[in-house]
């Protein structure tokens, strides 16, 4: 990678005497040790390892994951015992300024979202921050698809009805009795809206379509790469009313985005208004995304349902709505993709410079220097 302050520079050149991109590269100090200062700065002499990439990480990061490092070419350090890294690999750790070496070059989040990090100040620091798209899909359309079930037929409720009938003992007596308390509808020929259509949306949109659904989808920055992974009978709408007022499943899968013109409460009074009577909600993106006023005067006045896995102070005992944990992708698959996608891009990224899903750097892949 060529240094920050080179790059400038070399912007403001003039275009006599501008050096080539490869004569720049040549004249750059992009060794492993660059940066890093003499050994002492290690505080433990046993624990420097010359020549060596140095990868800080917070939270347990899968091992599959960090096995994508070679040791002959990296050293794996937990927090603070990593004193010169090269680069930051994290899940869920809110990390600060303060935590990142000067040495550092690259931080990566094992997940799509990245408001752990700060974003503003690593760009003006001219570190990337690395991100996973669609590493998790698959485990979070999953437990979307769990929710629709969730939200159909009072699966809790029926649940945690024969929990007390066990400790009454009138379980036997009572199952086939009771079951008329917990009926409740088919997936099949229902209409879901998706809210979202890049990784999660679009494979909750194609596998929801395997059941029976008709799909209805809404998404202004639809990529052509997930726009080819749509099922072909999908209607696209143009406004997100539009999209969830025949709807009787709603899910939502857009990031959480603040300030003005973000996406904080963006299911709000309209949108919920639009929804029919019994309509399912479904929110595994993100809490902040639903205003939760709007959201309780819905479930009051009809026999609507929120599925989510966030908290809600206001909602968490409603009996139309069921909270899970924050279980969107936690699952060992979903935690292997990740861990081993961030790792393979900060490689990539020290190796080469090359930068792929980074969430404040422009792509960029730089050719091979010739011998």
């Amino acid at each position: 990678m060529i240094p920050t302050t080179l790059s400038i520079a070399t912007r403001t050149l003039r275009p006599s005497i501008r050096p080539s991109l490869g004569s720049l590269r040549h004249m750059a100090d992009i060794s492993v040790e660059h940066g890093r200062g003499t050994w002492k700065t290690y505080g433990d002499i046993t624990s420097y390892q010359p020549g060596k990439f140095q990868i800080k990480t917070y939270n347990k990061i899968s091992p599959i994951g960090l096995s994508e490092f070679p040791s002959s070419q990296y050293e794996i350090k937990e927090g603070e015992a990593a004193t010169n890294a090269h680069a930051v690999l994290l899940r869920s750790h809110k990390l600060k300024e303060e935590e990142v070496n000067l040495t550092v070059r690259a931080i990566a989040r094992c997940g799509a979202g990245t408001n752990n990090v700060p974003v503003e100040r690593m760009t003006e620091l001219g570190i990337p921050v690395f991100n996973t798209p669609g590493a998790n899909a698959n485990a979070v359309k999953e437990l979307v698809l769990a929710g629709m079930l969730l939200g159909s037929r009072r699966i809790v409720d029926g649940v945690n009805h024969m929990k007390k009938l066990g400790e009454e003992g009138l379980q036997k007596e009572r199952v086939e009795k009771d079951k008329a308390m917990f009926g409740g509808r088919e997936l099949k020929n229902k209409t879901l809206a998706v809210i979202g259509l890049g990784h999660i949306g679009a494979a909750t949109a194609r596998d929801a379509e395997h059941l029976g659904c008709k799909i209805i989808g809404y998404d202004p920055s639809l990529s052509i790469e997930n726009a080819l992974k749509l099922p072909r009978s999908i209607e696209l709408a143009d406004s997100i009313v539009n999209a969830v007022k025949n709807a009787d499943y709603i899910s939502i899968n857009i990031p959480y985005i603040k300030g003005e013109g973000g996406t904080h409460g963006i299911i709000g009074k309209d949108v919920i208004g639009s929804f029919k009577e019994d309509a399912v909600l479904l929110n595994f993106a993100r809490g902040e995304l639903v205003d939760s006023e709007a959201m309780k005067q819905f479930l009051d006045s009809g026999d609507g349902r929120y599925i989510s896995d966030f908290p809600d102070d206001l909602l968490w005992n409603h009996p139309n709505t069921v909270l899970l944990p924050h279980l969107g992708a936690s699952t060992a698959e979903a935690e292997d993709a990740a861990a081993s996608m961030a790792a393979s891009t900060i490689r990539s990224f020290l190796e080469t410079g090359t930068i792929r899903n980074s969430v404040n750097f422009p792509s960029t892949s730089l050719p091979n220097c010739p011998d």
